[in-house]
């Protein structure tokens, strides 16, 4: 049985080439801004346990289509709220715990290959249909299941 997550952000994404060259603590306050949106818009959607492998697809529905590097490149921040925060080893002894994408909410395990299989995808609308969605499926292996 293959669980799947839709939620709808009330904006598109935004691309890089509107969020390159901001400030460290501009570009941290856009993130946090990213994570409170997929936190509001899948609110009571989050698996108990991080999906082990899973296929997303994220839909940018706006006015214009951007080029494909531009696309997939800007689909990080939302995809980084998705991923699991893991805590790394800390090689000083009394440093201060260090988090990798502590802005995950745990909808799946980590972005590398071996666990997503994504696809970004530009969709061209109207101004006033302008949104971003997002589905999560979950990919069951066959041998886990038999």
């Amino acid at each position: 049985m293959t669980r799947t997550i839709s939620f709808t952000l009330p904006a598109p994404f935004p691309l890089v080439n509107r969020i390159n060259g901001y400030s460290h603590f501009t570009a941290a306050r856009q993130k946090n801004d990213m994570q409170r949106q997929v936190a509001a818009a899948a609110y009571n959607m989050r698996p108990s346990v991080p999906f082990e492998r899973a296929h997303v697809l994220i839909e940018r529905h706006s006015a214009g289509t951007p080029d494909t590097d531009n696309l997939w490149g800007s689909a990080k921040r939302v995809l980084d709220c998705l991923t699991t925060p893991m805590p790394l080893k800390v090689r000083t002894p009394g440093a201060r715990q260090r988090v990798k994408n502590k802005r995950g909410l745990s909808f799946i395990v980590d972005d590398a290959p071996k666990h997503l299989v994504l696809d970004v995808k530009a969709v061209k609308c109207r101004l006033c249909e302008q949104k971003t969605v997002v589905t999560i499926t979950e990919i069951v292996d066959a041998e886990v299941v038999a």
